[in-house]
């Protein structure tokens, strides 16, 4: 199916420990907010974001809680079992989106 065909649900799933290692140009300010501007980005164009902070720090989890398009497409996991319970939690989402669209 294409990219742009109408009415196609589309999702990112985003899955990250939260811990920066660079910026991508520190001319453009923090990593922090390079990460919000672009989760902004993304959003904008009607995407929805599912974010998972895997064992993440507390700073790692407000950026990915804002990135995540609402607080029901937010995990914070802390093993394995919890991890593949989101992302069977997010499978079940998307299909959901998918069959209601």
């Amino acid at each position: 199916m294409p990219y742009n065909e109408k009415d196609t649900a589309k999702a990112l799933i985003l899955m990250t420990d939260g811990a920066f290692n660079a910026t991508v140009d520190n001319t453009q300010g923090s990593s922090t907010y390079q990460a919000k501007q672009i989760c902004d980005n993304v959003k904008d164009t009607g995407i929805v974001v599912y974010s998972i902070a895997f064992q993440a720090p507390e700073a790692g989890q407000e950026v990915l809680k804002y990135c995540a398009s609402g607080a029901e497409y937010y995990f914070s996991p802390e093993s394995g079992s919890e991890l593949a319970q989101a992302y069977k939690a997010i499978a079940t989402s998307i299909s959901d989106l998918r069959l209601t669209m």
